[in-house]
C-alpha cells in the first residue's frame, strides 16, 4: 500500500514552481506549509491504516522509510524558493523520523524540555543525527496523544526546522479533531 507518491512530490514542485513569492506577504509562503502538512496527512493516513489492522507497524515503518528514499531534491534557480524548500524537506525529515520512532513503538519517557535539551546538546556536539532523533521523539510523543508545549528554542539552533516540523504535526491533528467533532 502507497500512501505518498513520487508524483505527489513532484506536484508540489510544480505547484512551488508557478508560486510567485513575496517576501511582504506571508501567505504567498502557504506552499511550503501546505506541502509539509500533506505529508503529515499521509502519515496519520498510516497511523489509521495501522489501528483498523489493514495494514502491520512493520509495513508502516517500510513505507516510511520509502518515502524518506523519495524526499525530492530540486533547484528552483530562485534563492528563497531554494531556502524555504530546503527547510521544509528538513521538516519533513522530523515528520517521517517522528512516524518512524511511533510505528516502532520508540516512545520516549522524557519530557518535552528534557528532549529539547538532550537535541540541544547533541546540536552542539555536531551530532545532528541525534539531535534530530531527539526532536522525533518529541514528535512521536505528540502522535501518540500528548500536548506539545510552547518550547524555547533559540533562533539560531540548527534544529529549529525539526521543532517545526514537529508542531505541524500537532497543529494538523489538532485540526482534524475540531473537524471530526463537527462533523
Amino acid at each position: 500500500m502507497e500512501f505518498y507518491s513520487q508524483s505527489r512530490f513532484s506536484n508540489w514542485i510544480s505547484k512551488i514552481a508557478e508560486t510567485e513569492l513575496d517576501e511582504n506577504n506571508p501567505e504567498t509562503f502557504a506552499v511550503f506549509d501546505q506541502m509539509l502538512e500533506d505529508v503529515i496527512i499521509a502519515c496519520l493516513s498510516m497511523v489509521r491504516a495501522v489501528k483498523e489492522r489493514e495494514i502491520k507497524k512493520a509495513d508502516a515503518v517500510k513505507e516510511i522509510e520509502r518515502i524518506f528514499e523519495i524526499l525530492p531534491n530540486h533547484d528552483f534557480s530562485d534563492e528563497l524558493k531554494n531556502e524555504l524548500f530546503q527547510y521544509t524537506l528538513e521538516s519533513i525529515k522530523a515528520v517521517l523520523q517522528s512516524f518512524k520512532l511511533y510505528f516502532e513503538g520508540k516512545i520516549s519517557k522524557k519530557n518535552f524540555d528534557r528532549l529539547l535539551k538532550d537535541a540541544l546538546k547533541e546540536e552542539q556536539k555536531g551530532d545532528y543525527e541525534a539531535s534530530l532523533n531527539a526532536v522525533a521523539l518529541m514528535g512521536a510523543k505528540v502522535i501518540k496523544g500528548e500536548q506539545l508545549p510552547e518550547l524555547d528554542v533559540p533562533e539560531e539552533s540548527a534544529i529549529i526546522s525539526w521543532i517545526d516540523g514537529i508542531d505541524a504535526i500537532s497543529s494538523v491533528i489538532e485540526l482534524s479533531k475540531i473537524d471530526a467533532s463537527t462533523e
